[in-house]
């Protein structure tokens, strides 16, 4: 199965890692961007329905610590797009707003 970033995910991943930059150590960014990755390749391996519902359409995982949520959203049988990265410690009205 296809995974791609779009493009408020690209926005949010990296906003997220410049913030962590300012608060974790190399060491917990770089198993951050593992989990990252481990989850990509579990969508990739078609593993979509174990990962939490958020809504009728998407499901999300909390990676980092459990401070950042990772949403994604099935669109076809060949394609999930990773939708957006959001550090839980902001207000949660705001997650409506970025997907959007």
């Amino acid at each position: 199965m296809q995974v791609e970033f779009s493009k408020i995910a690209k926005k949010t991943l990296s906003e997220n890692i410049e913030f962590l930059k300012k608060v974790w150590t190399n060491r917990e960014i770089t198993i951050f961007l593992g989990d990252v990755k481990n989850i990509t390749d579990e969508l990739e391996s078609g593993n979509y329905l174990q990962f939490q519902k958020s809504t009728r359409k998407t499901r999300s995982v909390l990676i980092g610590k459990n401070h950042v949520r990772m949403f994604f959203r099935k669109e076809n049988e060949d394609k999930i797009i990773i939708l957006l990265f959001f550090d839980m410690r902001q207000d949660p009205q705001k997650i409506n707003e970025l997907l959007k």
